[in-house]
């Protein structure tokens, strides 16, 4: 039907039906669902005078139903498991992510990348100092609990090194509260062996290094004390170094000999 005239639009009922929509009329009125479970209800329009249901429409701004460039741009970064946006950019120029839309320039930081991805920065490769006497620096750290018990009861080796002649001296122990101890036996022995003071020592922050009798020895004595950074190994790295060496030669030799690892550490220090 064709009428030039007509200022309204006219709405089919069945085509609505065949689309799948759900009418239901009524007490002077139609109810409009999105499907015959009826959860939805997209309109109620009430019946006039002329027995029409006139159904006035507001429209939205289209431009607010468009996700942007940006936003975009964030949603495919996440759901590429936030990928960084360089990457994100080669893709869609290369054309290798069907569908991949524009990806704009990010002008906000990604919280969840600050948190998720950070890292500590790596230590400098620039030369490090050197002690030019001996005793000027020494080196020390703990190592152990050994898996089996020597046949003194010991489960942990100290060393020391010095910095300058790298010279090593390797003690075992039943407890890591002996380190106090035996350090005043080492120093006493290596100043009067050598004619040097001992000047400073470096270690980590281990309670068997930080406990107040030993802070107070040193303090009074004048024995200059560098502690580690937490969880920075590298900073006491010739003392690290140093054990690693001493539990790869040892273990080897046990592999071969059959010895106990007290007996295989004492030798690994002759050969270096």
């Amino acid at each position: 039907m064709l009428v030039p005239g007509l200022d309204e639009n006219l709405l089919s009922v069945g085509q609505m039906v065949e689309h799948g929509y759900y009418l239901v009329f009524g007490d002077s009125m139609v109810e409009i669902f999105d499907d015959r479970s009826m959860e939805n209800l997209l309109a109620k329009v009430s019946m006039t005078g002329n027995r029409c249901f006139p159904l006035s429409l507001k429209y939205a701004n289209s431009v607010a139903m468009k996700a942007t460039i940006e936003e975009s741009t964030w949603y495919w970064h996440r759901r590429f498991g936030h990928l960084n946006m360089q990457s994100l950019k080669l893709l869609q120029q290369q054309e290798l992510v069907y569908g991949l839309p524009e990806i704009g320039n990010a002008n906000r930081i990604c919280q969840d990348c600050a948190i998720g991805k950070s890292h500590r920065e790596a230590f400098g490769k620039e030369k490090i100092w050197r002690a030019s006497l001996p005793l000027e620096l020494v080196h020390s750290d703990v190592c152990g609990p050994m898996q089996t018990t020597s046949i003194g009861g010991n489960k942990y080796f100290l060393t020391f090194i010095d910095d300058c002649t790298r010279m090593c001296w390797v003690y075992f122990m039943q407890f890591k509260s002996e380190v106090f101890n035996i350090f005043k036996k080492f120093k006493a022995m290596v100043e009067l062996q050598s004619g040097y003071k001992l000047k400073k020592l470096r270690s980590d922050r281990g309670g068997e290094y930080t406990s107040a009798e030993f802070l107070q020895f040193c303090e009074e004595i004048g024995l200059e004390r560098q502690l580690t950074v937490a969880y920075s190994p590298q900073q006491n790295g010739v003392a690290e170094r140093k054990n690693r060496t001493i539990v790869e030669m040892s273990k080897t030799m046990m592999k071969e000999k059959k010895l106990p690892w007290r007996g295989s550490e004492y030798s690994c220090l002759y050969p270096e």
